[in-house]
């Protein structure tokens, strides 16, 4: 009866973790559509304990051992490249204490 017990309560906590997960899924991503809205789009935040930076980028993808393996070369395949659809890059960098709030 224990191992079931033990099983139970395992399961339990997973299910409250990942709820708590959801949740602060969905306040992240409401977070980042405010960042874009308050930007226009893309831009630099400076906050007080981190900034924020919203780029696009976009890359490259392609398996070219394959397409040399069919028989291209690899001009051919230099010239079919393309750049890839475009998507919001968020970086979050957090902000050293400065000496002023450690002396504080």
């Amino acid at each position: 009866m224990t191992a079931l017990n033990n099983t139970v309560a395992a399961a339990e906590v997973y299910f409250a973790a990942k709820e708590q997960l959801d949740q602060a899924e969905a306040v992240v991503k409401a977070a980042k559509q405010d960042v874009v809205d308050i930007l226009g789009g893309y831009g630099f935040l400076e906050g007080e304990t981190a900034d924020l930076e919203v780029t696009l980028q976009s890359r490259k993808t392609i398996n070219e051992k394959m397409l040399l393996a069919l028989g291209l070369t690899q001009a051919q395949i230099d010239s079919c490249k393309v750049e890839g659809e475009a998507y919001k890059v968020f970086r979050i960098k957090a902000k050293k204490p400065s000496k002023v709030q450690k002396a504080a």
